[in-house]
C-alpha cells in the first residue's frame, strides 16, 4: 500500500501516541498538520447494518472534508482490509471478499473505517454488523393448508401448500400413501387430486416434501384424509371461523378477510357480508375476500359477518366480528432528517458557493430553509435543495454559521448541525519580509547585493529599495535583489537602507530600515569574525554522511572557513554556506571514535581569525 506522509504520519501518531521522525531526505513540514484541525465528515452508506452478504461485498463510504479527504480504510473485525485514496464524488468504495479464509460463515462481522484528511486528521465511524452467508443451508418452510387432517374428501380435491425459502423454491412433490404422484416447479403450489380414482371409504395419508434452488429439503409432515365418493344425504352444516383480521382491531387501506371452512362431505361456498350487505361469494379453498375499507364509512365500527354453504345447500352463520375503521394517519410528529453536504465545516470560501442540503422524512417535504448567522436567506420547495450564496454580502475575513432546517408537511421542522465556514473574499493581509543581506552595522564596499526575503498570501508584487530615502530599484521577481554601488555613495559615512514590499492587492509593508557604514578605502582591518558550528549539535548522535555546517560573519569579508575533526584539517569552504560533507564511515577521517571533536577556524579578508567553540558528537553508524 501506499500512503501519503501526512497519513503515515497519522496512523503511527494514532498507534503509539508520540513519534520523533528522523529523515536526510524528505522533510515534513509540520505547519501542514498544525494548521487544519477539523476531521472529516463521513458515514457508511452500503450495505445496511444487519444484512446478509456474501460473495465480495461493495462497502460504500461517503467522506468529505474542508481540506479534501486523503485516505479512506476499510476494516473488518478491527483489522484493515483495504483501503481507497482517490474516491469518486466524496464516495470511497472497496470490495470485501467474505469468502477469504478469517470470516466465519453464518456469524456477524463488525464493519468500519477511518477516514483520514490532507492534513493528517482522523475521523473512525460508528460500526455496522454484517452476516456472512455464502453457503444457502437454511431448509425451506411450509404446510398443507387444505384439506385438513381428518377430512372426509370426495371428487376433486385441492390439495394445497404454502412454501416458502430465504433464497427460493426449486420444486415441490406431493406423496399420497408414500406414492409420488406429481412435482411442481412454479407457485402456486395447488393439486387437483381427483379421489374417485382411488378406492372408496378408505385413509389417505398426504404429505410434500419442498426442495429449495440449494437443494435443502423439508417434508412437511402428513396429514390423513378419508376417501368416500357415496355420499348419504347431507344433512350437516359446515363449520368454520374467522380467521383474520382479530375483532376489535383497527384496520385501514386493503384487507384480508380469511375464514377457514370444513364439511363432513363438500364445501359449496362462503358469502361475505359488510354491515348485513352481501359483498362477495368465494367457491374456493382457501376462502377470503380483500376488503377496501376506504369505501366505507371512517373511523366507525364495522362488522364482518360470514355464511357457511356446502353441496347440500345446508349453510352456518359464523360468530361475527366487528372491526374500526381508520384510513387517516394519526398526527406526524417525526421531523425531518437534514443534513449540510456542501460546504464542509471550517472550509474558506469566496465567492458564489452552492450549499447543498440532504432532506430525507417519512412525509413529503414541504421546504427547506437556508439561514447564514441565523437569519433566513432562502427556502427551497423541490430537490436537489440548495442555495447560491454570495459570500461577498457578508463580513469578510470572519467566521460565519450556516444553517439549514428542513419542514415536512406536517409542519415538523428538522434542523441540520449547523457548520461554520471563513469568509475570505479580498486580500486585507500585508506581505512580510526582512533584509537579509547586508546586517544593520556592516561595513561595506564595492558593490554590495541588497538582498530582501518578501512574502505573502497571494503573491508580491513588488519589491521596492531605497537608500537614505531615495527609490533606487524595483523588483517584481524572485530572488528580490538590488547591486548596490557603494563607490557613488558619501565615503566613511553611514546610509540607511529600506525596503517596501508591496502585494497584487496594493498591500504595502515597510520592511525596518538598517544602517550600514560605507568604507570604500578601509583602515587595517583588525576585527577579527566571529564564527559558530551550527550543525551537528553538541552531543548530538550521527550516522552516515552529516553536514558539518558553519555560520562565519566579518564586518568586512570571511576568506574561508577550516573545518577540523579531532584537531586534524579535513577541508575548507570560501563561499556561503560553509560546509563540509563528512563521511563518518570514513575511519581515516579523525580518531577512532565513537566519540569525535569538531572544530572550525574563520579567517577574515585582513587574515584575522577566530577558532569556533569545539562540540562533541558520537557516530553510530
Amino acid at each position: 500500500m501506499n500512503f501519503s506522509n501526512k497519513t503515515i504520519l497519522f496512523i503511527i501518531t494514532a498507534c503509539v501516541g508520540l513519534v520523533s521522525l528522523s529523515c536526510e531526505h524528505d522533510t515534513l513540514d509540520l505547519s501542514d498538520f498544525m494548521s487544519d484541525g477539523t476531521p472529516p465528515n463521513a458515514s457508511i452508506i452500503e450495505p445496511a447494518d444487519g444484512e446478509s452478504v456474501q460473495g465480495i461485498v461493495n462497502l460504500k463510504i461517503w467522506a468529505k472534508d474542508n481540506s479534501g479527504v486523503d485516505t479512506v480504510f476499510f476494516m473488518v473485525n478491527q483489522e484493515i482490509i483495504g483501503f481507497d485514496n482517490v474516491g469518486s464524488n466524496d464516495i470511497y468504495t472497496y470490495g470485501w471478499n467474505t469468502l477469504e479464509p478469517g470470516f466465519i460463515e453464518d456469524e456477524f462481522h463488525f464493519i468500519t473505517f477511518t477516514a483520514i484528511d490532507s492534513a493528517g486528521n482522523g475521523y473512525t465511524g460508528f460500526p455496522i454488523r454484517l452476516k456472512v452467508d455464502n453457503t444457502d443451508d437454511e431448509p425451506p418452510t411450509g404446510h398443507i393448508i387444505n384439506p385438513i387432517t381428518g377430512q372426509i374428501v370426495n371428487g376433486i380435491v385441492d390439495i394445497i401448500v404454502d412454501a416458502t425459502d430465504n433464497v427460493g423454491i426449486q420444486y415441490i412433490e406431493y406423496y399420497i400413501n408414500n406414492n409420488l404422484i406429481i412435482y411442481q416447479t412454479n407457485a402456486p403450489y395447488v393439486y387437483h387430486w381427483n379421489s374417485t380414482l382411488v378406492q372408496d371409504d378408505l385413509i389417505y395419508s398426504i404429505y410434500v416434501i419442498v426442495v429449495d434452488i440449494n437443494n435443502n429439503q423439508t417434508t412437511i409432515p402428513p396429514i390423513s384424509v378419508t376417501v368416500n365418493n357415496n355420499l348419504p344425504a347431507d344433512v350437516i352444516p359446515p363449520t368454520g371461523a374467522i380467521t383474520s383480521p382479530p375483532s376489535g382491531i383497527t384496520v385501514n387501506d386493503t384487507v384480508e378477510i380469511q375464514v377457514t371452512a370444513i364439511d363432513d362431505q363438500q364445501m359449496s361456498h362462503v358469502d361475505f357480508h359488510i354491515d348485513g350487505q352481501y359483498i362477495y361469494t368465494d367457491d374456493s379453498a382457501p376462502f377470503s375476500y380483500q376488503w377496501d375499507t376506504t369505501q366505507e364509512e371512517e373511523d366507525v365500527e364495522h362488522t364482518i359477518q360470514v355464511l357457511l354453504v356446502d353441496a347440500g345447500n345446508n349453510t352456518s352463520m359464523l360468530t361475527p366480528i366487528s372491526v374500526v375503521v381508520d384510513n387517516l394517519p394519526p398526527d406526524d410528529t417525526i421531523p425531518p432528517t437534514v443534513i449540510i453536504t456542501e460546504p464542509a465545516a471550517g472550509q474558506i470560501i469566496s465567492g458564489i458557493i452552492s450549499i447543498e442540503a440532504l432532506v430525507t422524512d417519512n412525509n413529503p417535504i414541504e421546504r427547506t430553509e437556508f439561514l447564514i448567522d441565523g437569519e433566513l436567506e432562502h427556502a427551497d420547495i423541490s430537490e436537489p435543495y440548495n442555495y447560491n450564496w454570495d459570500s461577498e454580502t457578508a463580513a469578510d475575513d470572519q467566521d460565519h454559521t450556516i444553517s439549514v432546517i428542513g419542514y415536512d408537511i406536517s409542519g415538523n421542522a428538522g434542523p441540520a448541525t449547523p457548520i461554520t465556514v471563513y469568509v475570505d473574499n479580498y486580500d486585507n493581509i500585508p506581505p512580510t519580509g526582512q533584509i537579509l543581506n547586508p546586517f544593520a552595522g556592516q561595513t561595506v564596499f564595492d558593490t554590495v547585493n541588497v538582498e530582501v526575503s518578501a512574502t505573502d498570501n497571494v503573491g508580491v508584487d513588488t519589491v521596492k529599495f531605497s537608500i537614505d530615502g531615495l527609490l533606487v530599484f524595483e523588483d517584481n521577481s524572485f530572488p528580490f535583489l538590488y547591486e548596490w554601488d557603494t563607490t557613488v555613495e558619501t565615503e566613511d559615512e553611514d546610509h540607511v537602507i529600506s525596503v517596501v514590499i508591496s502585494d497584487a492587492a496594493d498591500n504595502i509593508t515597510y520592511v525596518p530600515p538598517i544602517s550600514v557604514f560605507v568604507n570604500n578605502e578601509p583602515a587595517d582591518d583588525t576585527t577579527p569574525p566571529i564564527v559558530v558550528i551550527s550543525n551537528p549539535l553538541s552531543g548530538q548522535t550521527v550516522s552516515d554522511t552529516v553536514d558539518f555546517t558553519v555560520l562565519a560573519q566579518d564586518n568586512v569579508g570571511i576568506e574561508l572557513v577550516e573545518f577540523f575533526i579531532d584537531g586534524s584539517s579535513v577541508g575548507t569552504d570560501d563561499a556561503e554556506p560553509y560546509i563540509y560533507e563528512w563521511d563518518t564511515t570514513d575511519s581515516e577521517v579523525g580518531g577512532h571514535g565513537p566519540e569525535y571533536t569538531l572544530m572550525a577556524r574563520a579567517v577574515d579578508l585582513a587574515g584575522n581569525e577566530t577558532l569556533a567553540q569545539p562540540i562533541l558528537v558520537t557516530v553510530s553508524n
